[in-house]
């Protein structure tokens, strides 16, 4: 089995990067806001209060000699001495009075108050310290780089899909475009050429370059068709001898066993002048303004099927047309002439004995041999090797159907070939 290479669209490489840079973006915004709630609730908060807790505590004691302290009162850290049987300070908060001793995030906190704190309560002889940071300022600013965070990614994205869609409509959808010309070009018309006027500089080169390409392609076939009519000229002449000269000898009274190969001399000279006739034909491109030639099926079935009895004359074999409609076909006649004539010659030398079969009905003709049948594929191949090689193709078989396939392809005609070895063919040609 062929390995298959997976193509990446250039469009969706760069489509992923983007997307991937904004996942990237979003992630990193995500990480950053985490790392601010982290400060909020980091222990150096717990480590603050502790310590001016202790040294305040140290100095109203007049332990290790420390002079007297006061708690801070002003600004986001304060501290109140509650003791017992004393009112309240009045700003403060109430329910830091009836929290059990300790120390309190401002997660903790969050349910009783519109601030938020982050305290110690330690209990002491008369009473209580507390001691409290105010977080609000913090948290609010913490939150305003979250909603920023998150309004910097959203407006990241949106560039992103916005130039994932020029990306679409610039890139995609222009190649795309390109694309389908270039597989609109007809291979009968050689002088159509791609339109270059795209505003992208990468796509238009490519146009250029492709039309350049056409040109040297449409030189190249317009030298070998100049070369292949040449030839066919050239040709033609000793053609023309050769044939003239057998019909001189023809008129000729000859001994018996030259007979033989003056028929053979007249029958290569004909199979040649058809076969030069057809590629000639064939290198030309369709006229679509040309009066199309009209064709008799039929009747050149049942005169070709005469004209090859010959071929199973020494065998036990022979033709049967078992079916036969009329039917007209838009084809010159010597290109049906060619294609019937390939068919019943290939069917007649391949069969020892038997029949070879022929049908025309009103879509198909039909024929088949009780030979000793051939690969198809294999015959085309080498043919295809032989010519190649500059080789003399073997038995004529693929020759024909080289020129059978190609006269088919020309007038759009559906050629089927199914054959095995010692098991014969049946070939149908649907017009």
């Amino acid at each position: 089995m062929a390995n298959k290479t997976r193509l990446f669209d250039l469009h969706w490489r760069i489509s992923a990067l983007f997307v991937a840079f904004g996942v990237l973006l979003a992630v990193g915004v995500t990480v950053s806001v985490g790392f601010g709630q982290v400060m909020i609730t980091h222990p150096v908060w717990e480590q603050i209060l502790r310590s001016t807790t202790q040294h305040y505590i140290a100095g109203s004691t007049g332990h290790t000699g420390s002079a007297p302290v006061s708690l801070p009162t002003q600004g986001a850290y304060k501290g109140w001495h509650v003791r017992n049987g004393t009112a309240l300070p009045a700003d403060m908060p109430p329910y830091l009075a009836t929290l059990p001793a300790g120390f309190y995030s401002e997660q903790d906190l969050d349910r009783f108050d519109e601030h938020d704190y982050a305290a110690l309560v330690t209990p002491v002889a008369d009473g209580r310290v507390v001691t409290v940071i105010d977080m609000t300022d913090i948290e609010q600013l913490q939150n305003k780089v979250g909603v920023g965070g998150l309004i910097f990614v959203l407006v990241n994205l949106a560039l992103v899909g916005a130039t994932l869609l020029w990306l679409h409509g610039s890139l995609r959808k222009p190649a795309r475009a390109l694309a389908q010309r270039m597989e609109a070009l007809d291979p009968e018309q050689p002088s159509q050429r791609l339109s270059v006027d795209y505003p992208q500089a990468e796509l238009h080169d490519i146009a250029v370059q492709v039309n350049r390409h056409l040109e040297r392609v449409e030189r190249f076939i317009e030298r070998e068709r100049s070369l292949l009519d040449q030839a066919s000229h050239e040709f033609r002449t000793p053609v023309a001898v050769i044939s003239g000269a057998v019909d001189v000898l023809a008129r000729q009274t000859l001994p018996a066993q030259a007979k033989g190969p003056l028929e053979r001399i007249r029958g290569t000279v004909d199979n040649l002048t058809e076969t030069m006739g057809a590629l000639l034909y064939l290198s030309r491109e369709p006229d679509g303004n040309a009066r199309m030639e009209s064709t008799r099926v039929d009747l050149l079935l049942q005169e070709l099927m005469q004209d090859h009895e010959h071929l199973l004359a020494f065998k036990p074999a022979r033709f049967v047309l078992v079916e036969c409609v009329s039917l007209s076909v838009n084809a010159p006649e010597a290109m049906v002439r060619i294609v019937i004539a390939n068919l019943l010659r290939n069917a007649a030398e391949s069969t020892q004995k038997g029949d070879v079969t022929v049908s025309l009905t009103p879509q198909r003709l039909r024929v088949s041999d009780s030979g000793e049948g051939f690969d198809a594929v294999e015959a085309a191949r080498s043919y295809s090797a032989a010519l190649q090689t500059s080789m003399k193709p073997g038995g004529g078989r693929g020759l024909g159907l080289f020129l059978t396939k190609r006269i088919c392809e020309r007038f759009k005609w559906s050629l089927a070939i199914s054959s095995a070895v010692s098991k014969g063919s049946v070939v149908d040609i649907r017009f």
